[in-house]
């Protein structure tokens, strides 16, 4: 494929996580908005990998996991109970846990710092903390409690979401202060999301660097 189509892909990606992180905040209180975006995102983020990486195990894996994902958000509509909460979530991070996996692998692949490979690098930060936001979910309805609002009187208890804010801000570590993990877990994955995204900035760079300068050496 030319570096232009997937140059294009990987806008479309950052796109389309750029439309979910906008709009997520207006659709809290509407389940099937949140399907629907949902829905969008798995079945574009699949065609995506597909197209970047070819036919094979790990991208068909994708797909796999997109089906029974978005059949499990449908049920949830109707029926919300906490297993069906905890399989929601459980599939929704191993759907963008392979995802991340597959674009960390392309970002890999020797060949010059294209446009497409920034777009693709933005997109695998965000994805990340989609991964921990999903996380935090399934922590919260494993034990709930884990995690206390901090800036209301009297603090409350953290619910649906307020974990995509959180995550963000984690992973970024902004740590406003306002949301706080309490429990055990809920504390060391936190203090994992921090470390990962300082730890993301290093590593991506080295690998973009690295996969150049294979491919210039290549060429002389």
């Amino acid at each position: 494929m030319s570096d232009i189509k997937n140059d294009r892909l990987c806008l479309t990606m950052l796109v389309s996580l750029l439309v979910f992180i906008l709009l997520k905040p207006f659709l809290n209180d509407y389940r099937l908005g949140e399907f629907a975006l949902l829905a969008v995102m798995y079945i574009t983020f699949s065609s995506i990998l597909l197209r970047l990486h070819g036919k094979g195990s790990f991208r068909w894996s994708s797909i796999l996991v997109a089906i029974p994902a978005m059949f499990s958000l449908l049920v949830g509509l109707f029926h919300p109970i906490r297993p069906l909460v905890i399989v929601d979530y459980v599939l929704l991070m191993v759907f963008f846990g392979l995802t991340s996996t597959g674009l960390f692998i392309y970002l890999g692949k020797p060949g010059a710092i294209t446009s497409g490979r920034i777009y693709a690098s933005v997109s695998l930060y965000f994805m990340l903390s989609i991964v921990w936001f999903a996380l935090y979910n399934v922590i919260e309805a494993i034990r709930p409690g884990s995690f206390l609002q901090t800036n209301v009187v009297p603090p409350m208890y953290v619910t649906h979401p307020g974990f995509f804010y959180f995550s963000l801000v984690t992973l970024t570590t902004t740590g406003y202060g306002d949301i706080v993990p309490v429990s055990p877990v809920a504390r060391m994955f936190s203090a994992l999301e921090g470390a990962s995204g300082v730890l993301y900035i290093a590593i991506t760079v080295a690998r973009l660097v690295a996969a150049y300068q294979i491919s210039a050496s290549a060429q002389q």
